[in-house]
């Protein structure tokens, strides 16, 4: 069962991507605006919520501080959405897969061995490959970029973890973690006059804009309650691991988005010789994880 829940957040994760990449390439580039528009239409699906999720737990504190920790990873998500193509930003969930692996050995008593070790050689030379080869991507800026993005959804996930692991009802997981990313997104721009003049004029924006916004936040809710569903019923590793399946799909996708609706398309360089070469390394990189859940 947890296989299937890995594979449905997967596709909501990557077409979240994708939505998120067009926005900003086509509409508006500021993340702490960006990020507001959309708390508007996530807020009122959780107040809705609100009456239904079990709400209380003694790790409420925890889940609403973690949960504003997933706010400043998403904001360096859209800063990140701005240099590199969406299918790249995926390498971040490759290197943050391996990071959570360790930390299923450390915290959660999960295996680590040679074929591990290897796995996590293969992810790493995919990553650089893809790096150095990559067209119009600094080598160096790119590693700070996507490497800094998994340290800071690091703790996120571990968290969301260790909290179902405590017996915590997953959709309490799901509710108070991202009601404190919404309610911070929505508070944090009133408090900077230009980014909140910003924000308010994003809602003046084309019906587009808000349609696209409004998928994102569909997507958004699927893939996050189906990945807290993926960590009750599977090991943190299996589930992270099979997750950067994810990149195959974002490709998939923004081939999609370019084909039927260019004028929305997302970042993507999509040349024959960049097709083939991000092919050859997400293969590197699944081979690696394909090893690392050889346990």
């Amino acid at each position: 069962m947890w296989l299937f829940y890995v594979l449905l957040s997967a596709f909501g994760w990557a077409l979240t991507n994708v939505l998120d990449s067009s926005i900003v390439h086509n509409h508006e580039k500021k993340p702490m605006a960006l990020m507001w528009s959309q708390s508007m239409l996530s807020l009122p699906i959780l107040a809705v919520l609100f009456f239904i999720v079990p709400l209380e737990t003694s790790w409420l504190p925890v889940l609403l501080f973690f949960g504003v920790l997933g706010y400043f990873g998403d904001l360096w998500f859209f800063h990140v959405l701005e240099h590199v193509d969406v299918s790249i930003t995926n390498i971040a969930w490759s290197i943050l897969s391996l990071l959570l692996v360790a930390c299923g050995f450390f915290f959660f008593g999960e295996t680590w061995g040679t074929m591990q070790s290897v796995g996590a050689v293969l992810i790493i030379s995919g990553s650089l490959i893809l790096s150095f080869y990559h067209q119009k991507v600094d080598l160096y800026r790119m590693l700070w970029l996507v490497t800094s993005l998994a340290l800071l959804y690091l703790p996120y996930y571990i968290v969301k973890k260790m909290a179902i692991d405590d017996g915590v009802n997953p959709a309490t997981v799901f509710f108070w973690m991202i009601f404190a990313r919404e309610i911070f997104s929505f508070s944090l721009p009133w408090f900077f006059p230009k980014v909140r003049h910003i924000a308010i004029n994003t809602m003046r924006m084309s019906w587009h804009f808000m349609a696209i916004n409004a998928a994102v936040i569909v997507c958004f809710f699927l893939a996050e309650y189906a990945g807290t569903l993926a960590y009750k019923h599977g090991p943190l590793s299996l589930v992270a691991i099979v997750s950067n399946i994810q990149p195959f799909m974002v490709m998939g996708l923004a081939g999609l988005v370019v084909f039927f609706v260019p004028s929305k398309a997302p970042k993507e360089l999509l040349t024959r010789q960049s097709v083939k070469l991000k092919i050859l390394c997400f293969l590197i990189v699944f081979t690696g994880l394909a090893l690392i859940a050889d346990f």
